[in-house]
């Protein structure tokens, strides 16, 4: 076993490496009633800017100059390698998972990764294991001050929830609390590569803008969103982000701080990678082509009139597993996802817990779980909504439940209000539900691409 020493957050921690730890881990799920207390994990965008009233957020600012810490990660197991960080544009060790242990005494901490990797019978469990993915899912929370650019993923499939505990008191009809989903029929690939060539990255009339489909994110209801989709999450709103194991995106729009190197992403073939406004031996035109070609957008979902109707997600009351009463159960994001709207890849739920109840878990399959209103105890360990935390607060807020105790770990409510809390997990759930329009029996989990393999 190793222990070094890293800053993370304005503090210093210790962290456990070595494959001598296996005890210490399994200690960690007995000591804590079956559920692992896990680090608040944070990600610097250069395009971001955390919004006002963003309760995690404030008290966590950035060390590097002229950034924000705008987005918190649950669950992410690490960069699989350099280059996978670098793509990011985030800052290395951000939003990055590590498990709190507790070893002579002090509280120290173990990456997610390498918890994974000496237990993953315990972790993953029968049903996820086989999949190979690991942990096969994160999630994340941001509240930002501006929507953000069109952009798209050419792996990652995603859902935002709008979280109704976490609301604060604006007005939500503000045209910025629209998400922009998709295009109008009228701008197709011709126009949007005129626009790519024409703007230069300079788009004060906001070609993309008024050519974007809008929606009004409402409080208590979730959108799925397939890869290749140019999108724009809504500002002010309290985005919650279950989503598939990766983060590479592609900026279809300019904005401030965008680096232009961010239009090129990992899936664009090696021979057209380099700088858009590069015009060496003909690649920009080849490049521009690629951008707007059926391989790099989904064309038919973009121009699609009912794909936000068609994806959203309306809460589903889970009846067996909770009373309806003092305890209710919701499924907030599910359905299939993928090019062929047949992949299983994350779900989540939404625990509402009144004062004075004990609930114990009885999910089939193990979650990341997070606390959004109130306070109580998850498994042994206290809790409390962000509002309450300190710059560097350890296990107070979100937590890993391992499949081998997702069936018993139990949630006290312990203050004068609700306890809500939102878990989520990865393509193993057995009764997940689906959209009306979707066949569960054809569901089969997203395979994990090869550059994602570890």
């Amino acid at each position: 076993m190793t222990m070094t020493r890293q800053k993370m957050y304005g503090r210093e921690f210790t962290i456990l490496e070595g494959d001598s730890l296996t005890g210490l881990c399994e200690g960690a799920i007995a000591a804590g009633g079956g559920a692992l207390a896990t680090n608040t994990a944070m990600m610097c965008r250069p395009f971001c800017a955390s919004g006002a009233g963003n309760p995690i957020i404030s008290a966590h600012r950035s060390p590097f100059p002229g950034f924000e810490w705008d987005e918190v990660w649950f669950g992410y197991q690490g960069f699989t390698s350099e280059e996978d960080f670098l793509r990011s544009h985030g800052f290395f060790g951000s939003g990055r998972c590590y498990i709190v242990v507790v070893d002579g005494g002090a509280k120290k901490l173990v990456a997610l990764e390498d918890f994974v990797r000496l237990c993953p019978d315990v972790i993953l469990g029968p049903r996820l294991k086989p999949i190979g993915h690991g942990m096969g899912r994160y999630s994340k929370f941001f509240i930002n001050r501006s929507r953000l650019p069109h952009h798209t993923h050419d792996v990652k499939e995603e859902a935002y929830w709008i979280e109704p505990a976490m609301i604060v008191d604006y007005d939500l009809f503000d045209e910025q609390c629209f998400m922009a989903v998709g295009l109008h029929e009228d701008f197709g690939p011709r126009e949007l590569r005129a626009y790519l060539t024409r703007q230069g990255w300079d788009d004060p009339a906001r070609v993309l803008k008024r050519h974007a489909r809008w929606v009004y994110m409402h409080p208590g209801a979730a959108m799925i969103m397939k890869t290749r989709i140019l999108h724009g999450p809504a500002a002010y709103l309290p985005h919650y982000e279950p989503q598939f194991y990766d983060d590479g995106y592609r900026m279809y729009e300019p904005m401030p701080k965008i680096p232009r190197s961010l239009l090129v992403g990992r899936e664009i073939p090696e021979r057209l990678r380099g700088d858009p406004d590069a015009d060496a031996a003909g690649d920009r035109e080849a490049l521009l082509d690629y951008l707007v070609s059926d391989d790099a957008l989904d064309w038919e979902s973009i121009h699609d009139p009912r794909y936000a109707e068609r994806h959203t997600c309306t809460p589903l009351l889970d009846r067996d597993t909770c009373d309806g009463r003092d305890v209710t159960d919701h499924w907030i994001v599910y359905g299939a996802i993928g090019r062929q709207n047949n992949h299983q890849v994350f779900a989540s739920k939404r625990l509402v817990i009144q004062p004075g109840v004990t609930y114990q878990l009885q999910d089939p399959v193990g979650s990341d779980l997070i606390v959004v209103q109130g306070m109580g105890k998850i498994g042994a360990h206290l809790a409390c909504a962000p509002r309450a935390l300190k710059p560097g607060d350890l296990g107070n807020w979100c937590f890993i439940v391992p499949a081998e105790t997702a069936n018993r770990v139990t949630i006290e409510n312990t203050g004068d209000t609700e306890l809500v809390t939102l878990r989520t997990f990865g393509p193993d759930h057995p009764t997940m539900p689906v959209l009306p329009w979707q066949d569960r029996s054809k569901l089969v989990p997203k395979p994990l691409p090869a550059h994602l393999r570890r």
